[in-house]
Parts: C-alpha cells; sequence; structure tokens
C-alpha cells in the first residue's frame, strides 16, 4: 500500500491487521481439508475407523470457529471506518469550498473502499493463501508435480503483472470520469452528457475485454498442467487413493486461485486509485 493510503487507514491498521490474521488463518485451515480427507479415506480404506476422522473433524472444527470471529471483527471494524472517513469527506469548517460532484463520487467511493475491505482484502489473502499452500502440498506428495505447479504459477505471474498494468491504468480514467458525472448531470447539456456516458462506456467495456483475454489465456495454462499431473499419477501408479484426491483437489484449488487473479488485479486496482483520491480529500 502507498504511503497516501497508510496516512489514509493508519488509525485502523492493527484492527485491520487482526481481522486478517484471523482470515488468514481461516484460509489456511480450509486448505488442510484435502489432506485430512485424504488420511481419512486411506484410514477408513485400512480398517482404523473412525479414528482416521480425528483430524478432519478437528480441522473442520477450528475452521468454523476463525470463520465466525472473523465475520463479527471485520464488520465491526469496517463499519466503523466507513462512518469516520463519510464524516471527513462531509463535514468540513464553514466557509469551505468543495465541489460537489467530487464529494458526491468520494462519498459513493468510501463505501466502495469499506466493501473491499471486506471481499476483496479476504479474496486476495485466500488467493495467496491457496496459490502458496496448494504448491506446497504438491511438492510434497510428488517432487514433479510441484515443479509442474511451480511452472504454472510462474507462468501466470507474467500473464496477471501485465494485466494488473493495463488495469490500473484503466481504473485511473474510469475513476476520473466518475469523479465529474454529477456535475455534468447537473449541467444537463445533451451533449457533453452523451459525451461523458459514451466515454465511460468505452473504458468499461476495454477493460472487461481486457480481463477476458487474460482468463482465457490463463485457462489454457492451466488445463495444460492438469493434463501433466495426471499424467504424472497415471505414469508412476504408487499413489493410494486418499492421496490421489488430495493431489488433484490441490491442483484445483490452484488453478481456481489463479483463474481468480484478473478480478482480484481489477478489483485490486480500482482500491488504490479509489483509496489515493480519498486520501486527497480527507
Amino acid at each position: 500500500m502507498s504511503e497516501t493510503n497508510e496516512s489514509l487507514f493508519r488509525p485502523y491498521m492493527k484492527r485491520l491487521a487482526g481481522t486478517y490474521t484471523l482470515s488468514f488463518g481461516e484460509s489456511v485451515l480450509e486448505l488442510m481439508y484435502p489432506f485430512a480427507i485424504g488420511l481419512a479415506i486411506n484410514g477408513l480404506l485400512d480398517g482404523q475407523g473412525v479414528v482416521s476422522l480425528v483430524p478432519l473433524i478437528a480441522i473442520w472444527l477450528s475452521q468454523t470457529v476463525f470463520s465466525a470471529v472473523y465475520e463479527m471483527t471485520s464488520a465491526r471494524v469496517v463499519a466503523r471506518m466507513y462512518r469516520e472517513l463519510a464524516d471527513q469527506l462531509i463535514i468540513k469548517p464553514e466557509g469551505t469550498k468543495q465541489d460537489d460532484s467530487q464529494v458526491t463520487a468520494r462519498v459513493e467511493m468510501v463505501n466502495e473502499v469499506s466493501e473491499s475491505f471486506t471481499d476483496v482484502v479476504p479474496g486476495l489473502i485466500n488467493g495467496v493463501v491457496g496459490i502458496v499452500v496448494s504448491a506446497v502440498m504438491l511438492f510434497v506428495y510428488d517432487l514433479y508435480a510441484g515443479l509442474v505447479a511451480l511452472g504454472l504459477i510462474g507462468i501466470n505471474a507474467l500473464i496477471q503483472w501485465r494485466f494488473g498494468i493495463r488495469a490500473m491504468d484503466l481504473s485511473e480514467k474510469i475513476n476520473t470520469r466518475r469523479e465529474g458525472q454529477v456535475n455534468i448531470i447537473k449541467a444537463r447539456k445533451p451533449a457533453s452528457v452523451r459525451k461523458h456516458f459514451k466515454s465511460l462506456t468505452k473504458l468499461n467495456v476495454r477493460f472487461s475485454d481486457t480481463e477476458a483475454g487474460t482468463w482465457a489465456v490463463a485457462d489454457v495454462v492451466s488445463l495444460g498442467a492438469l493434463a501433466a499431473i495426471l499424467m504424472i499419477i497415471a505414469g508412476t501408479g504408487a499413489f493410494d487413493a486418499g492421496t490421489i484426491f488430495a493431489m488433484v483437489t490441490y491442483l484445483m484449488t490452484l488453478t481456481d486461485s489463479l483463474e481468480e487473479g484478473p478480478i482480484l488485479i481489477e478489483e485490486g486496482a480500482h482500491f488504490l486509485d479509489v483509496s489515493s483520491r480519498l486520501n486527497e480529500k480527507v
């Protein structure tokens, strides 16, 4: 996060860090399900009975507790942040000149930033944890499977990096347009209104096209990785049922996390641009 954004959110950093620590713990525990289910499958097939379900039950209950505490804590922190930032934007000393269009747009942006802290940031955490833990677990099960996962991550990183640069540029242009929207509408000049919404629509379409292209390329790369992992599993013939289940599940988790990249980058770019604008105004 940039220095300007840090100054905007500094009063809330400790509370946010606490809530996202809970989110991180929840994500890690959730990613232990394939491992625990794999153990349970092998244990039940080997006749170990209910004892083989103990790791799965422990992980399940722990994840439930983390999730509940996170949801309650996050809601309170974000609600307070929204209230205080909105107050700072609206309540100014008497005689202070304010642009109605910018204030209106930025109050709405406060709401979007608050939603980002509730949805986008946890999504980013979950995505990163999903990528790292899945890759590590594939290395644990098989060296070659881990190398395939590492290659998949590397290729996707290059794809998402290129998209990220484009996303930041388009988000800045879209938000700049939105800030002047109220004034354009109030002026009631048909030509200006048409031009504004035509430009805004074009920018949104360009963003959507860029995101779709990035997702399509990443999806094809993921298909290649899935085929490679399945060939490794079939080629060795040394894996038991629980291990095969866990490996395939971790690979699918990895590909799903990587394919969410364009959406998370889009939302992250929008969040960074919006928070920078709010910091200028607060």
